[in-house]
């Protein structure tokens, strides 16, 4: 009971009473009071709490009245609800900022594919970040303390799941992330987008045309066909053989394009000196369009490495638009292999966008270790669209061969079938199994086809690349099990 002294003003009583009439609704709302919340754990919908038991829920304090399981806090929180609301967690403690990046909001993922987690994270302070947590439906199924932070998670379970992701910093302040949902289906569902691309590279120099497992591409470029300095074009190399790849190819309903460059030692000059003059590129244009005719291909991938950013970006620009209006006349595609990111990038204006129907980026060779990361791809994909760049016309790199042992990737697997399923024996670096899906995962969401160098490195076995990127394309289930 409340007393009162001789010297309590009237004004003093109102406000105790004010105060004691408002208690009983401070269970039924969000207290606004600051608590601290420091040695709290989140709550877990499958986690039991008794009487007593504290949490910490969207940035909150809660105290569980008696035994409880599976009932949101902010939801049972009224005066007889299970939860008692004991005020936000201390407003002068920064917490770390977290936002999911992968999976996408309603992505469909395909039981038993790998999915790729990831989320960003800052702090206000600059406080470093201790661990990054990644739960679905509550349970923690993954943790990484390095950025980028990232996980691959196996899809199991049909249905609808919910990724809440949470960092904590070295002071112990804990962040969460909103959730994102995205439902596990099964493999009878819809073939992947009909207009996704799967392209690959077949060399003059090496690898048989019967091994090509052409059911799972829409796009093979035969390389390479070399220009001189006058903008002719130099004999191919093994003709016989792009003939019988355009004759098999096109009896599986798979495009053949004729790859003009390639890296060539790092000499570019011929492309530097032809593409100067309006001749020079008149000439070219009117040498590769009798070839194409000639040799019945379906298109041309221009893989000059690389123009410089300044006269010869607007060169490779002008041959670009050349050679589009030709092509697109006879109803032929024209692609082009472009460097994953950087100064080079500049060396194909924004411009040459509309004349193309699709670039390859070639998000491999960062380096001479893991020159193919995860997130190099991502990058990649970035810098091309945020030039304007469009989803569709947008196609990913991925390596079929190591560094920088220059290993293909077959070589991998016969000195070890385990590499299948990994990134690197010890000695070089590559993409197994389960980062080519991720990437194509990736791609499906972010692009418009996926790409590979070369078709010769990959292994025509239950492991083969190909095949893993050709399953998630097409949204089945995977054949090859990485435990």
């Amino acid at each position: 009971m409340a007393c009162f002294s001789r010297h309590t003003t009237w004004k003093k009583v109102m406000k105790y009473t004010n105060l004691l009439i408002a208690l009983p609704l401070l269970g039924a709302m969000e207290v606004a009071l600051a608590v601290d919340c420091s040695n709290l754990t989140q709550w877990q919908p499958q986690q039991v709490y008794t009487g007593g038991d504290a949490v910490t829920y969207q940035s909150s304090k809660y105290t569980a009245k008696w035994w409880t399981q599976n009932q949101n806090p902010a939801q049972h929180s009224e005066t007889y609800g299970v939860w008692q609301a004991n005020g936000r967690c201390d407003a002068t403690t920064p917490l770390p900022i977290v936002s999911v990046t992968s999976p996408s909001s309603n992505a469909r993922v395909v039981v038993g594919s790998p999915v790729s987690l990831a989320a960003t994270v800052s702090h206000p302070q600059n406080t470093t970040i201790d661990n990054v947590e990644f739960y679905l439906d509550g349970t923690l199924v993954a943790s990484d303390s390095t950025p980028p932070y990232e996980a691959m998670w196996q899809a199991q379970g049909l249905g609808a799941r919910a990724l809440t992701v949470y960092a904590t910093d070295t002071s112990g302040a804990r962040g969460e992330s909103s959730s994102v949902s995205f439902s596990v289906v099964s493999d009878d569902t819809p073939p992947g987008d009909p207009n996704f691309k799967i392209v690959g590279y077949f060399p003059s120099w090496q690898g048989s045309v019967s091994d090509i497992q052409f059911d799972k591409l829409t796009h093979i470029n035969y390389s390479f066909l070399l220009p001189n300095a006058d903008g002719t074009l130099r004999p191919l190399e093994n003709l016989s053989k792009m003939t019988a790849l355009v004759n098999s190819a096109h009896a599986n309903n798979v495009k053949v394009g004729i790859a003009i460059g390639g890296w060539n030692g790092g000499d570019d000059s011929a492309f530097e000196t032809f593409a100067n003059s309006e001749q020079g590129r008149a000439r070219f244009v009117q040498e590769v369009i009798a070839f194409v005719e000639q040799h019945n291909l379906d298109g041309v991938d221009m893989d000059w490495e690389y123009p410089d950013p300044g006269a010869s970006a607007n060169n490779y620009a002008l041959l670009m638009k050349a050679l589009s209006v030709e092509l697109r006349a006879r109803g032929k595609f024209l692609t082009a292999a472009v460097v994953a990111l950087g100064y080079t990038g500049g060396g194909v204006l924004e411009s040459v966008f509309q004349d193309i129907d699709f670039l390859n980026l070639m998000a491999y060779d960062a380096n001479n270790g893991d020159h193919a990361s995860m997130q190099y791809a991502k990058d990649s994909i970035a810098y091309w669209q945020g030039r304007g760049l469009s989803k569709e016309k947008t196609v990913l790199g991925v390596p079929f061969y190591a560094r920088p042992t220059w290993k293909a990737y077959r070589t991998l697997l016969q000195e070890n079938p385990a590499n299948a399923c990994r990134d690197s024996d010890g000695s070089s670096y590559y993409n197994g199994i389960p980062t080519i899906r991720a990437k194509t995962q990736y791609a499906k969401l972010n692009a418009g086809g996926i790409m590979n160098w070369e078709l010769s490195h990959d292994s025509n076995g239950p492991a083969s690349l190909l095949t893993a990127k050709w399953e998630i394309a097409k949204g089945l289930t995977p054949s090859y099990q990485c435990q």
